[in-house]
């Protein structure tokens, strides 16, 4: 299968996303797509999958090309070949399957269909166990979506892309999120499916490993096309281009946005524990994620959570939160947070709290404004229900200017990339000076300049008195303020000695 662009663009919420690209993918070829956030990579390869169409300018076309016969411009009959793994498919999934086994989203990949009717053949049954087995996930099959960790469903989606048996196999940062063992199984599976004759089209911030032969490589920036050649020469264009030391808007990141005196706190003041769990489980779907957890969270107490996919840390940040509740016999208290008003109502008390989550963006409608997103974290709402203050206003707009997202105030969430979003969801958790940041893979997404700048911002939070828990599954993602780690596996908590995550 051959997919050629010529002169292509697409307008996406009125602003031009990719503008006059040609390119062609040749059947059976790896193509890596290298770019800064908002560089377009996202929109191409939803472009090249047929997701979106180019624009009717009169010049732009897309055309595919099987074998000698006439090419088509229309993708349908032919997308159930184009498998595809996407932070925007994982937000939708989560958004609107969450009821739905992860038997059932792997088997709508082949039909091309939101929702799988009847039951699976016997053909499909045989792929089904195939594609489990080869990403060693075959226990999730009858997990609900709702209840797998964002690793686990970003396995269970190439899971679907591979059921596709792909023609081209189209993967947007597909390691995001994923643990060591589930990296190297799909890293596998991706080599695997090029040694069939898959053509490969990736995007990769983090360095993916390549399948084996010749690779092309070309570079985005502001949608338009600045690079092809070799993968080789594309990565060095990018690191010339996404240098870490620049900085959005001139910002300094070691500052905070002046935006009046840190709020006191209160919890620090008097010494109180922000958070303490104590023999807290946490059921989901009858099954236990959380056992027996103990764990006292003091002012300043910055901390790391680490374990693979499927561990509990994800859920044991929403038991600090108050969105989960432990089982019988557990308890949660917040005396650092509730302090000195003895707050009750997890509302108020939630306010104290910034975080960031994929659970989080997946929440939020895809039609509510940038500037509304980071507003919402001032009463710690999904979407605005009460009016912010003109204060409130501009200290949305001062921590998205930090982030280097102010331009983007006006845009839709949907129309944002993967990282954009991120850097939103960051400049929401700090723009109510909370006492208490959770952080669920936070730098998961971002390229080196925005990573830095996110990592540079959180550790200026910590600095200032805001304590900092980080789930994360890279050491390169910590913080030099967090010194304590803690290690969760099948929900089990244990805390390690500073020294051994520098070892």
């Amino acid at each position: 299968m051959r997919i050629t662009l010529t002169q292509a663009s697409v307008t996406l919420g009125g602003v031009k996303a990719l503008s006059d690209l040609s390119l062609t993918v040749e059947a059976g070829e790896t193509l890596l797509v290298l770019g800064a956030n908002g560089s377009g990579k996202s929109t191409l390869l939803r472009l090249l999958r047929g997701d979106i169409w180019p624009d009717d300018d009169g010049r732009g076309s897309r055309v595919y090309q099987s074998g000698d016969g006439p090419g088509r411009a229309s993708p349908i009959g032919l997308r159930h070949r184009f498998g595809i793994v996407s932070p925007e498919i994982q937000r939708s999934t989560k958004r609107i399957w969450g009821h739905l086994t992860a038997q059932t989203v792997i088997l709508s990949g082949p039909r091309d269909a939101m929702y799988v009717q009847g039951g699976p053949t016997p053909a499909e049954s045989a792929v089904l166990t195939e594609v489990l087995v080869r990403l060693g996930i075959s226990h999730l099959v009858q997990t609900a979506v709702a209840s797998l960790s964002n690793g686990q469903l970003r396995a269970v989606l190439l899971a679907r892309a591979l059921a596709c048996r792909p023609a081209v196999l189209f993967l947007d940062e597909f390691l995001d999120g994923l643990d060591a063992a589930a990296t190297v199984a799909a890293t596998r599976a991706m080599a695997e499916a090029a040694a069939g004759g898959a053509a490969i089209v990736l995007t990769s911030h983090q360095g993916a490993a390549l399948p084996a032969g010749e690779v092309r490589g070309i570079v985005l920036a502001g949608g338009r096309l600045i690079h092809a050649g070799t993968a080789a020469t594309a990565r060095d264009h990018g690191r010339k281009t996404q240098a870490p030391d620049v900085r959005p808007y001139g910002v300094e990141p070691s500052r905070r946005p002046e935006a009046g005196p840190a709020p006191e706190n209160a919890g620090s003041r008097h010494g109180l524990p922000l958070v303490v769990i104590e023999q807290a489980s946490v059921f989901l779907e009858r099954r236990e994620i959380l056992h027996d957890i103990n764990l006292t969270i003091a002012p300043g107490g910055h901390m790391a959570v680490l374990g693979p996919n499927g561990s509990g840390k994800s859920t044991l940040f929403k038991l600090m939160a108050g969105e989960h509740h432990p089982a019988l016999g557990g308890r949660v208290s917040r005396p650092g947070l509730t302090a000195p008003e003895g707050l009750t109502d997890l509302r108020d008390i939630r306010r104290r709290i910034g975080l960031v989550s994929f659970e989080l963006e997946a929440d939020y409608d895809k039609a509510v404004t940038a500037l509304e997103v980071v507003a919402s974290g001032i009463q710690a709402s999904i979407g605005l229900y009460v009016a912010p203050s003109e204060k409130e206003w501009a200290a949305a707009k001062r921590w998205m200017e930090f982030f280097g997202v102010a331009g983007l105030a006006d845009r839709p969430l949907g129309a944002l990339s993967a990282g954009q979003t991120r850097r939103l969801f960051l400049a929401r958790a700090m723009v109510a000076e909370p006492r208490l940041l959770l952080l669920d893979e936070p730098f998961s997404g971002l390229d080196a300049a925005s990573r830095q700048t996110a990592m540079e911002a959180v550790s200026a939070a910590a600095r200032s008195g805001t304590t900092v828990l980080c789930a994360v599954h890279h050491a390169g993602d910590i913080i030099p303020e967090i010194e304590a780690i803690a290690c969760l596996d099948q929900g089990r908590l244990s805390l390690d000695a500073p020294a051994r995550r520098r070892s």
